[in-house]
């Protein structure tokens, strides 16, 4: 494994080269959504805004598009957490991410998700609600009342929503496209009837070598413990990722960055320190922002901003960058003849940077809000 040097602006360049975020580039989203490690998704309006920040001249319709094509998907993954992924990667995420919904719903519900009583009993309230999500797309509430009306009555009301958490679990869903979708009010399908059956059986060991490539690719250099922030941590401890980290050697090499170790992909770009890195409107939840344990994260994010950024409710709030590095959040209102992008910088912004952050965020409220009277950008105080 060669062994290569960085300093801390080199590092902050080789993630925003991989992220687009030094310079746009026209990619098609499928290969965006893969390059950039997918779309942190909790609410249905910011992906496309993610997409728009990093893309030159992006429009919404060609995320519908992709969605529509089924070649990229919206499902709870990652961390369990909504994300858009593409169709190839959906079988590879789940696969490994299934663990932590089971043992999630261990510690819950104080019983094995997957013992066969268990499994046997619910059997005929699955295949009620497969079905039906088959026949037409279900809110999450729709489904759980089909799943009552079918499962043992001593089962029906299990504590921390279990019934529907614990078929989340055994069951791969995905959310289908919906324009008109609010937050919270996601629709589902079957993944083995929007997407069909993975084309073979899932390889766990592969599956991981996947999501460490995928990871390095769109947020490195970085640590073993970076890529399972990232990922998620469930049982099973580190093992066989370090396992799957040492199939991944031959396209790795090693990074110091202040005397720390760091991994990286030998074929991804680190680009000089002094490239120019010009100001950018990140998405709330940005998944750059949530890409690496909190002290890697400051290769982005100051330390002295972490608490203004990352509320204690899991908020993250949408942010701006100057010079590569976030330097204070940002705020998107609506009223019936006006849309507004209210700037918040945590110390002084200068000139030049302050104009070029107005036409960003101009730009974005003719992307966000094409049909509004007035656009309008302020800055106000954090």
């Amino acid at each position: 494994m060669a062994d290569l040097s960085l300093s801390p602006l080199e590092l902050n360049r080789a993630t925003l080269a991989r992220q687009g975020l030094l310079g746009r580039e026209n990619h098609p989203v499928p290969y965006a959504v893969e390059q950039f490690g997918a779309l942190q998704s909790q609410h249905p309006d910011w992906p496309p805004i993610a997409l728009w920040t990093r893309l030159p001249n992006f429009q919404r319709a060609r995320l519908d598009e992709a969605f529509a094509a089924r070649a990229v998907v919206r499902a709870g993954l990652l961390r369990m957490t909504q994300h858009v992924v593409t169709a190839g990667d959906f079988w590879p995420m789940w696969a490994i991410t299934q663990a932590f919904r089971l043992s999630q719903w261990r510690q819950m519900c104080r019983m094995d998700p997957l013992d066969p009583v268990l499994l046997r009993r619910l059997a005929g309230a699955h295949e009620a609600a497969v079905v039906a999500l088959e026949e037409r797309p279900l809110r999450r509430e729709q489904f759980t009342e089909i799943l009552r009306a079918h499962a043992p009555e001593d089962l029906q009301d299990l504590p921390w929503r279990g019934l529907s958490r614990h078929f989340m679990a055994v069951e791969p869903l995905v959310q289908v496209p919906d324009s008109g979708e609010t937050y919270g009010h996601g629709r589902y399908t079957t993944a083995r009837s929007w997407l069909g059956p993975p084309p073979r059986a899932v390889d766990l060991d592969e599956a991981r070598v996947t999501l460490l490539r995928r990871h390095l690719r769109a947020f490195g250099p970085a640590t073993l413990d970076d890529s399972l922030a990232w990922i998620g941590r469930g049982r099973g401890g580190v093992a066989p990722w370090r396992a799957a980290l040492a199939r991944l050697d031959p396209e790795v090499v090693a990074v110091r960055v202040d005397g720390e170790q760091l991994l990286d992909l030998a074929n991804a770009p680190r680009p000089d320190a002094n490239l120019e890195a010009p100001p950018r409107l990140l998405a709330r939840w940005d998944s750059l922002l949530l890409a690496h344990t909190v002290p890697h994260r400051m290769r982005i994010l100051p330390v002295e901003w972490h608490r203004q950024v990352n509320l204690k409710n899991a908020d993250v709030l949408p942010t701006f960058l100057i010079d590569g590095f976030v330097a204070g959040t940002w705020d998107l209102s609506r009223r019936s003849d006006a849309a507004r992008v209210e700037l918040r910088p945590f110390l002084p912004v200068q000139k030049a940077d302050r104009a070029a952050l107005e036409g960003e965020a101009y730009d974005l409220l003719r992307f966000v809000a094409p049909d509004s009277a007035n656009h309008e950008v302020g800055w106000g105080a954090r």
